[in-house]
């Protein structure tokens, strides 16, 4: 995988060499697989693969190809390497080295060497992995190394940054190495869970973060200074697949790797995390929303909590330890029901141990050959063993040491996983979900509960649309599907019924806090306004709003405001006429959500921020989803929970650091002219009659590359620019006039940043017949012809004089086509016919002129001269005179 610096990224396929802009995919077909890519600083790309290797080159219509630099016989070519100005291809039985297309430096590998199995780069000097370890390559010879690696090494990827590079070795161990070529192991976290997942590639992100791709794990991010594991991204966390293949790092620090099921992105700044992978949850996913450390998730099936479960493992293991030896005298004082009954009596150690044995059960065996009794107790967990009489001094009973095995039982971390597991007590749909407190309380068609940790206790059994907490009155409104608003008080038993309001005769869907002691009650065409003092209902005024479609109103209080917002845009209360007026400034919504003082609304182009808190400076990250259908605030105003079109749950973290690059040029993907490719190099030459021309423009965007919008502006034919929008990356022209061109195009992400495209200018050229040089040539004909007729003998005098006539004709016609095409504005008819009328009077000098030159040939009496010229009214005079 490689990318050029105009963003164009290029993988290597069995089928050849595809290219990806974020939007299309093109093949750039070869004849076998492609192993390996590479692109050098002048931005030249190498290919290797199994039937050969070469370059890829543009052809004389400036589309790319895979051109083949090796000979017939070179084969199976599965790597290659840029270092500098030179290009490395690698087989297993010789290592090619170009500067060129031609004159290569072949370095064979020998019996003493053995096959080669890979090649890095470190510091401009390329490393051989062979079958007698790691050499170097010295020109056309092969050197042993001085990195310290054994024999048995093998290197499996080097990257670097700056003057450090990071290296793998196929013991799945990583080292430092610095410009002194003496590698340093870094010590890792968690080097067991690496080394079982098996590192087959990696890459530096940054300075202070690398990627590990592995064959079981899936990508693995390591702090480079501690050696810490910063986020592991496998299956669980929406990964394809944990079998990485390869990876790269791209210009916007995301990893790019290749897995069986294709390609994907990871972006490890990006500031979204997805909570909907893990296992457990089901159903349509509705609402979110954290409780301290706590994280539920509404659906279509009911509530749910993400929790950790922690896998661990028992590991048993024995200990022994030097029993107390006994003193003689409290033997010879203890009574004589101290002894061992006979009915503890168990059988020798040995036989014991052949039915169950334990760690170390071999040393304990050879103890028990020497002794064959015990005094120990026959407790599993604890037995007293004997070693064998070694000395003199062993032989006194009294001084004999006594050793006891004890059992121990360690619980050693596996493992740690979360999963989504039900809420108790709830079993149907949750649309809301309204922090009370320490507690929470979700909202649906089953009614309202109160939520403590997996377990929730009802308190209204009927369905309930929308629940809202006043915190400073310590009340809860609950609104039903009976178009109830039920309000309950905090007590010290708990949550109590207050009072319930009349039939308000419309659902209300939202409520919010306005003024001191006012809450407002948002149904379907008025919003209600209510005042509660001591717990108490006291007034209801109902407003109506604005809303033949019917669609759900909400609304937030702002800088002693109350704005209320639906599909026909932004009202705000005016307290005086008490009536709600629409706020002009602002667009209508297409989407729209309110939460703590905040609305998110999407107009035709973006997401947009209306309330208490606009500085989120990372907004403009949610133009990555267009169909977003849940936002609400998280335990801070900067983060949010989304739910998005595809029932995928991320928590947005507003304020967090997000690097990315300027943004890539916009480019002239493809011209399409009658369905056909057409070169884009030079000026384009279409033909009017097959005028249809179609232009492709891209910018290269991996991030929110269908939220890039477009526009463009056709000089020569529009004056203005096109409206934005995502689908003009594809300008189509059915038909064009005759004339010459440039269209100009711009390109806007998600940040709003504009590109511009270079000029591209193309000219459609009209029919032959109607081109000044085909006038020419019939001027050219018939002035030759006549000359010709005024050779011949007098008899063909009149085809002489009509040839004459005609070629006068045409030339009158040549110079009009030409001034016309010159001075004509194809901006509308009527103007083009009063350029018409006035290149016509221009050459009725040259045509009166012309016409006296014929005429001088002609006799006065001849009919084809009284045809031409027009009677004198001075000869009609007089002969009126006369009569």
């Amino acid at each position: 995988m490689v990318q050029t610096e105009q963003g164009i990224m290029y993988f290597a396929t069995r089928s050849g060499v595809l290219e990806f802009d974020g939007r299309n995919w093109n093949l750039i077909p070869g004849k076998g697989a492609i192993y390996s890519l590479q692109i050098d600083a002048a931005g030249d790309m190498y290919w290797a693969g199994a039937d050969g290797y070469g370059k890829l080159e543009a052809d004389d219509k400036g589309f790319l190809q895979l051109k083949t630099w090796s000979r017939p016989e070179v084969k199976d070519v599965y790597q290659c390497l840029v270092v500098k100005d030179k290009v490395y291809f690698l087989t297993d039985v010789a290592l090619y080295m170009h500067k060129e297309e031609t004159k290569p430096i072949r370095l064979p590998a020998t019996t003493l060497s053995g096959s080669f199995t890979g090649m890095t780069e470190l510091f401009g000097s390329i490393y051989l992995n062979t079958g007698q370890g790691i050499l170097k390559a010295d020109g056309d010879h092969l050197v042993a190394t001085t990195l310290g690696f054994s024999n048995e090494d093998e290197i499996l990827f080097s990257s670097a940054y700056q003057n450090m590079y990071i290296v793998g070795l196929a013991n799945n161990k990583l080292y430092l190495c610095g410009e002194d070529l003496r590698p340093r192991e870094m010590v890792l976290e968690d080097q067991p869970y690496i080394t079982a997942s098996v590192v087959v590639s990696g890459s530096w992100v940054n300075r202070d973060l690398l990627v590990l791709g592995t064959l079981r794990g899936g990508l693995i991010f390591i702090h480079a200074a501690s050696g810490k594991t910063q986020e592991i991204i496998n299956y669980s966390t929406g990964l394809p697949d944990n079998e990485v293949y390869a990876l790269m790092n791209d210009k916007s620090q995301s990893i790019w790797l290749a897995h069986e099921y294709g390609f994907t992105r990871v972006s490890p700044y990006l500031p979204f995390r997805s909570f909907s992978h893990y296992d457990g949850l089901q159903g349509n996913l509705l609402c979110a929303l954290s409780l301290g450390d706590q994280v539920y998730v509404g659906t279509s099936l009911g509530l749910y909590a993400l929790q950790k479960e922690e896998v661990f493992e028992e590991v048993i293991h024995y200990d022994y330890v030097l029993k107390p030896a006994k003193k003689e005298v409290k033997k010879e004082a203890a009574p004589p029901l101290a002894s061992p009954p006979a009915e503890e009596t168990k059988p020798p150690v040995a036989e014991a141990q052949s039915k169950k044995k334990g760690f170390l059960w071999f040393l304990k065996r050879k103890r028990v050959e020497s002794k064959p009794t015990t005094e120990g107790k026959a407790d599993v967990a604890v037995t007293p063993v004997e070693p064998e009489a070694t000395s003199p001094a062993n032989t006194n009973p009294a001084a004999k040491p006594s050793y006891q095995r004890i059992k121990k039982v360690e619980k050693v971390l596996r493992s740690a996983h979360y999963v989504y597991k039900k809420v108790a007590g709830i079993d149907a749909k949750i649309t809301s979900l309204e922090q009370v407190g320490d507690h929470l309380v979700a909202a649906g068609l089953g009614g309202a509960y109160e939520v403590t940790g997996l377990q929730a206790w009802p308190l209204v059994e009927e369905p309930v649309r929308s629940v809202f907490n006043a915190a400073d009155e310590k009340m809860l409104f609950i609104s039903t599907y009976k178009d109830e608003i039920r309000t309950m008080v905090l007590g010290e038993e708990g949550w109590q019924t207050s009072s319930i309001l009349n039939p308000l005769d419309e659902p209300v869907i939202h409520i919010f806090k306005g003024a001191e002691h006012e809450f407002w009650l948002c149904g379907l065409d008025q919003v209600h306004r209510v005042e509660i003092e001591n717990q108490q209902i006291k007034t209801i005024q109902s407003i109506p709003v604005n809303n033949p479609n019917f669609d759900g109103t909400a609304g937030i209080f702002r800088k002693n405001e109350v704005v209320a917002i639906n599909s026909q845009g932004f009202f705000k209360y005016d307290r005086s006429r008490q009536t709600f007026v629409p706020i002009d400034t602002l667009a209508k919504p297409l989407r729209y959500f309110a939460s703590d003082n905040d609305i998110w609304f999407r107009d035709a182009h973006r997401w947009n921020l209306f309330g208490q808190h606009p500085g989120q400076s990372n907004l403009d990250l949610l133009n990555l989803f267009s169909d977003l259908r849940f936002i609400a605030s998280d335990q801070t105003s900067d983060n949010l929970w989304l739910i998005t079109g595809n029932n995928e749950l991320y928590k947005f973290f507003g304020e967090k650091f997000t690097p990315y690059e300027p943004g890539y040029p916009l480019l002239l993907k493809s011209v399409r002219n009658d369905n056909r490719k057409v070169s884009r190099a030079g000026l384009m030459e279409l033909d009017q009659e097959k005028s249809s021309v179609s232009f492709e423009i891209v910018q290269p965007d991996y991030l929110g590359s269908e939220s890039v919008e477009y526009r463009y502006q056709l000089f020569g034919l529009e004056k203005g620019w096109s409206e934005w929008s995502s689908s003009y990356n594809i300008v189509d022209f059915p038909y064009l006039p005759a004339g010459e061109y440039t269209l100009m195009a711009q390109a806007k992400d998600i940040f709003g940043k504009v590109q511009d495209l270079p000029p591209v200018k193309f000219e459609v050229l009209p029919p032959y017949w109607k081109r000044p040089w085909f006038y020419a040539m019939e001027f050219a004909l018939f002035a030759s012809l006549v000359l010709l007729s005024f050779r011949l003998s007098t008899r063909y005098r009149f085809i002489s004089r009509i040839l004459s006539l005609l070629t006068i004709i045409l030339l009158i016609q040549f110079i009009q086509t030409a001034i016309g095409e010159t001075f004509e504005t194809r901006t509308s008819p009527v103007k083009d016919f009063f350029v018409q009328v006035l290149v016509a009077f221009l050459i009725l000098p040259v045509e009166g002129y012309l016409r006296k030159l014929m005429l001088r040939s002609l006799g006065a009496q001849t009919a084809l001269h009284r045809f031409v010229s027009p009677k004198p009214p001075v000869a009609v005079e007089e002969k009126q005179e006369e009569n």
